[in-house]
């Protein structure tokens, strides 16, 4: 399918807008991913079990899976700029809770404060984005954005354990909350795009709040790769150091080193040659990396896993996301973001729990196993979006900038 910008619409991707929500993305990404990988040590620092930790783990993505249908409406029928704003804001938030817990239930509450800015960040984020991407480079830009992401993913978790061996976790989520903070204030200065919908809000129904038909394909995919993503953030850093290594972070820094490598590279190739090109060789790696865990013995082993999962979901998730954009109109693409992140949350929260339980009765062996059959699972959704047509790309209209005093 070939994509074609509205006429007087300029190709240039590396507008003041972009970079100031991609070095957002950035910085939430590295205070993120801090917590990922330390909380589940927290738990058992704290007392816990790995069950526990699935539960820490799940929490975060089990509410966001609460809140996206109405995150997602509210995202068509107002702004997009003040619920980025309320997300980085709940993030730090969530940190100032974990700073305050001295038991697994509190961490717990804290998860559900940082679930909800989840919610608001990644959905009203995404739709942002995708209404400030030029068409033809729609895939580039989520790859690039991505690869923000990925760059936080690099230095959070090995600085977050970094900092807990030398300082403790109190200072860790010290500067987990000033990293939120920090981009809530980048944040700030990014133009609104979108213009406030004229005339009276359509009212909230079952029929259209809940889930974007359109987008269940791809919601499928991300669910199969969120099974995928979630006993990682989860476990990887206890099963790491059960088998000697001394900074599990640096699991996730091999990981995200693929993931820069690929998310550029694939968003490109899925612009160029179609989704599908590196769609399907991203959830086939994604799942050997997992397959390739149950024989890792040691700390080689361990980041070769950690690079074939990078690579993997760093090709796999800028096709997914640009596919699903492709089927939606403007004015539905914050309920389809909601459907997309909502499917990945759906993954998470579902594994984080259950394999958690299965690594608790039968080992980390089956539990990734099982985790692999998941993702690959996830191929499905392809066929089940084939039927669909894509959205009237080149007939939507734009709206010029909003500067900070029309909001």
């Amino acid at each position: 399918m070939s994509l074609s910008a509205p006429t007087g619409v300029p190709d240039s991707l590396l507008n003041r807008d972009f970079v100031l929500v991609t070095l957002a993305n950035f910085v939430n990404s590295f205070g993120t991913q801090m917590l990922t990988a330390t909380l589940p040590v927290y738990v058992l620092v704290l007392g816990g079990n790995q069950t526990d930790a699935g539960v820490v783990s799940g929490t975060l993505a089990f509410t966001a899976l609460l809140l996206r249908p109405a995150i997602g409406w509210l995202t068509d029928v107002w702004l997009r700029r003040p619920l980025v704003l309320v997300g980085t804001a709940c993030y730090g938030l969530g940190s100032v809770v974990y700073l305050l817990a001295n038991s697994v239930p509190t961490l717990v509450l804290g998860r559900v404060v940082h679930g909800f800015g989840l919610s608001n960040y990644t959905t009203a984020s995404g739709a942002y984005l995708a209404d400030i991407a030029p068409l033809r480079r729609r895939a580039e830009a989520i790859g690039l954005f991505s690869a923000a992401q990925a760059v936080g993913l690099i230095i959070g978790p090995a600085t977050g354990f970094f900092i807990v061996d030398w300082l403790g976790f109190r200072s860790m989520f010290y500067f987990a909350a000033g990293l939120a903070f920090l981009a809530c204030a980048v944040s700030f200065f990014a133009r609104e795009r979108r213009r406030r919908p004229a005339g009276p809000r359509p009212a909230w129904s079952l029929r259209t709040g809940i889930v974007a038909l359109e987008a269940l394909p791809m919601a499928w995919t991300t669910t199969c790769l969120g099974m995928g993503f979630g006993p990682i953030s989860a476990f990887i850093a206890i099963y790491a150091s059960a088998r000697g290594v001394e900074n599990p972070g640096f699991f996730f820094t091999v990981q995200a080193l693929a993931l820069i490598i690929s998310r550029p590279f694939a968003g490109r190739l899925a612009d160029r040659r179609g989704r599908e090109t590196v769609l399907l060789p991203g959830v086939a790696l994604t799942a050997l990396s997992l397959l390739v865990l149950p024989w890792a013995g040691d700390f080689p082993s361990i980041l070769a896993a950690g690079a074939l999962f990078g690579l993997g979901f760093g090709l796999a998730q800028p096709a997914t996301m640009a596919l699903l954009i492709d089927r939606v109109g403007s004015q539905r693409r914050g309920m389809a973001m909601s459907t997309y992140y909502t499917g990945f949350d759906l993954g998470i929260s579902i594994s984080s729990v259950a394999l958690g339980m299965v690594s608790q009765s039968w080992g980390f062996g089956a539990m990734w196993t099982i985790s692999a059959a998941c993702v690959l699972l996830g191929l499905l959704g392809l066929s089940g979006g084939r039927g669909q047509r894509p959205a009237v790309l080149a007939g939507e209209k734009t709206t010029k900038f909003v500067g900070p005093l029309d909001r």
